[in-house]
């Protein structure tokens, strides 16, 4: 990687003043990083919907580990409790698949200003809220970004391993990666929250991109079947048109991660509010993460993912030496 461009991509990381936090790696070997804003290499940053792409791989492993059998099976089995009159009975059609690729049907977060969600983390329960919801479409019918959906999926995973999400996943993936998630949140009830709200370093973000690029496999342990990388990485979306945001092009929706193309190298990412990134691209074998500042408003939040990826097209992207 020609270290003057390189170092361009710094600088104008610096220069935003909401990045805290930029690691480049490629064929294996950390190439760059540098920390912003008080933070250094060995401090966890809230991780936000990077969450999710984690959460995808926990769920893999309760597969498995035969704790899951299908992903046809009915969400609302595991809270028969939250089942109540009247309840509109495609809810009962509502699968574990359509948690994974948000197919839920109900209302989106970005349909409203992010309201949903904010409703939804006020209430008392927020498993019996977002069950309660109404549907806007049939289960399956059309992908609607809802964390609250993938947050049934952590309290299904809890059920079905009589474990906390969280001790479940430190006994078969945070320990086998060597990496320690230092808080998650839980929500009123004691899970945890399926969706956002994990604690890493950069360097630990990193590794999940790391094992993925390595088909599951890291420190010579195969953590996550192959063939659930694979489904996972797979589009659960059906565009038919190409779509652009910034510099991402031809972008689609997978499995609790995103795919898409920058400068023409295709790539998937985890992807978190305000400019958390995981982003693998597997020709060019570069994983690049990103951390930002994220106490801000929906519009500020992804103009700073614009700019983030700005910053790889600009500067990251045109640094390789083929």
């Amino acid at each position: 990687m020609n270290p003057q461009i390189l170092d361009s991509a710094f600088i104008q990381a610096k220069a935003t003043g909401f990045v805290e936090g930029l690691l480049i790696i490629r064929n294996g070997l950390i190439v760059k990083q540098k920390y912003y804003n008080g933070y250094d290499a060995w401090q966890p940053h809230h991780i936000m919907s990077v969450s999710k792409s984690f959460l995808s791989v926990i769920t893999g492993i309760a597969f498995e580990q035969d704790y899951l059998n299908s992903l046809n099976e009915k969400v609302l089995d595991y809270f028969p409790e939250y089942i109540y009159p009247d309840m509109d009975t495609r809810k009962y059609d509502i699968t574990i698949q359509h948690l994974l690729t948000m197919r839920m049907g109900i209302q989106g977060e970005a349909d409203n200003d992010y309201g949903v969600y904010q409703n939804l983390y006020h209430s008392e329960n927020w498993i019996r809220s977002t069950i309660e919801m109404p549907l806007l479409s049939n289960p399956g019918e059309r992908m609607r970004y809802n964390t609250f959906e993938t947050h049934l999926l952590s309290a299904i995973i809890t059920k079905a391993t009589q474990q906390s999400t969280l001790d479940f996943a430190n006994e078969n993936l945070f320990e086998p990666m060597g990496i320690d998630c230092d808080y998650w949140e839980q929500d009123p009830q004691g899970y945890y929250f399926g969706g956002t709200s994990m604690y890493f370093t950069p360097q630990e973000m990193a590794l999940l991109g790391y094992m993925y690029l390595n088909e599951g496999r890291l420190n010579d342990i195969q953590i996550v079947p192959a063939d659930w990388v694979e489904l996972t990485l797979a589009p659960s979306t059906n565009n038919l048109h190409p779509i652009e945001w910034g510099a991402l092009k031809n972008y689609n929706y997978a499995w609790l991660w995103w795919l898409g193309q920058i400068n023409e190298h295709d790539l998937f990412m985890g992807l978190g509010y305000a400019g958390q990134y995981v982003i693998v691209f597997p020709k060019l074998n570069l994983i690049i993460v990103a951390t930002a500042h994220q106490d801000v408003n929906p519009d500020t939040a992804n103009s700073q993912e614009l700019t983030v990826l700005d910053i790889i097209a600009d500067y990251i992207i045109p640094s390789i030496i083929e």
